[in-house]
């Protein structure tokens, strides 16, 4: 084989193996992580639930809706516990906090539909008279960060 069809070949695999890496890379989804810290537990037994919401369908407490949920099983006088959310997509998001303190893994009202168990929301939403909307409670996560936050 001459040297100019030897070289032409090894061009044209050298030029094959670049853009066979260029169109992976263009294919791989950059994902995010986000910690949640949740302060100020009461010292009451039962579970905090975390929510991260992807949408407004069930936000805040139907989290049967919710993109992730991580439960945490409080300890005697535990009153901090950090929830850890891995691989997420970018995009928009919400969180919601409850604690279950009687073991239903739903949050629990009273009467005038206020919670009788502790609640908490992203942004430092609360509630008023009623439950915060998605949009009032939504931040972005960039595929690649690494977001803390504290409710």
């Amino acid at each position: 084989m001459p040297v100019s069809r030897c070289l032409a070949l090894s061009s044209l695999v050298i030029l094959f193996v670049m853009m066979c890496s260029n169109f992976a890379q263009a294919q791989e989804v950059d994902y995010a992580s986000l910690e949640v810290r949740v302060e100020g537990i009461r010292h009451h037994p039962g579970e905090v639930g975390v929510a991260l919401f992807h949408s407004p369908k069930g936000y805040p407490v139907h989290i049967e809706h919710a993109y992730e949920v991580e439960w945490v099983l409080l300890q005697a006088g535990q009153t901090v516990i950090d929830a850890v959310f891995e691989g997420v997509p970018s995009g928009a998001y919400a969180v919601s906090v409850v604690h279950d303190e009687n073991g239903t893994r739903k949050l629990e009202r009273n009467t005038l539909g206020f919670p009788k168990e502790g609640v908490g929301f992203s942004n430092d939403q609360k509630v008023i008279l009623s439950a915060p909307k998605f949009s009032k409670s939504q931040f972005l996560l960039a595929g690649g960060e690494n977001k803390h936050m504290v409710i």
